[in-house]
């Protein structure tokens, strides 16, 4: 898209080189021709902003596993502490069911504190079910967080376009050519990654240090998309 007046862009071969510009058709836009080999660069300079280098990834994934050892146990009370939850309203049920059946209380009574624990029995179920859905989706999307930056410089790499051109869509959105630039709007996490200086380290990292590494593990709180 032009990111002067928000047409789309087309592409043209002249002389043997095929350039981009801004189709005009809102009409004047001073938005002029980029080579395609300058908008190539561009690209995969976008692309290498978001790529971790071999020995982050290693360490980032140990610190996952880290994490996801020391979550277990207190998922596992979460979930039988719903279950439990679950289980005494069902016996509350039953006892009230009986107290009816010997006419301890009245219809009305009865259908009132059933509609209340019935009412408590989904809410714990609805809560169980979305846990057990979710769970702790957030280490597997920071998994394959990592593992996706660290192709990141390989994508640049290659030629193959279909690859950037998913890769470009993956990370960002809004992308814009605007003074012969390529602008892209980073998605989270990757905005994160493509502003800190850790982005910028092609040499093998200081682990000792372990820098701000640690913040890149809250995922759960950068939802991607």
């Amino acid at each position: 898209m032009c990111g002067e007046c928000g047409c789309g862009i087309t592409s043209e071969v002249q002389k043997g080189h095929t350039y981009y510009r801004c189709t005009k058709k809102k009409g004047v836009c001073a938005q002029k021709y980029i080579r395609e080999e300058f908008l190539a660069e561009q690209v995969n300079d976008t692309i290498k902003k978001v790529s971790l280098p071999s020995e982050w990834k290693e360490f980032m994934l140990a610190e996952l596993e880290k994490e996801q050892a020391s979550s277990f146990h207190s998922d596992e009370l979460f979930v039988q502490n719903l279950k439990n939850q679950i289980k005494s309203v069902e016996e509350t049920l039953d006892r009230l069911l009986d107290a009816h059946l010997d006419s301890t209380i009245t219809s009305e009574e009865y259908i009132a504190k059933k509609q209340k624990l019935l009412n408590q029995k989904i809410n714990f179920s609805e809560k169980l079910k979305d846990f057990e859905r979710k769970g702790n989706r957030w280490l597997e999307l920071s998994r394959q967080f990592i593992l996706d930056s660290n192709q990141a410089i390989i994508i640049a790499s290659e030629e193959n376009l279909e690859a950037k051109r998913d890769f470009l869509k993956k990370i960002g959105s809004n992308p814009r050519l605007a003074s012969r630039s390529l602008f892209l709007d980073f998605k989270n996490p990757w905005r994160i990654l493509a502003e800190t200086p850790v982005a910028s380290l092609c040499d093998a990292p200081n682990l000792g240090e372990k820098t701000n590494s640690e913040n890149w593990l809250g995922y759960r709180d950068s939802n991607p998309d």
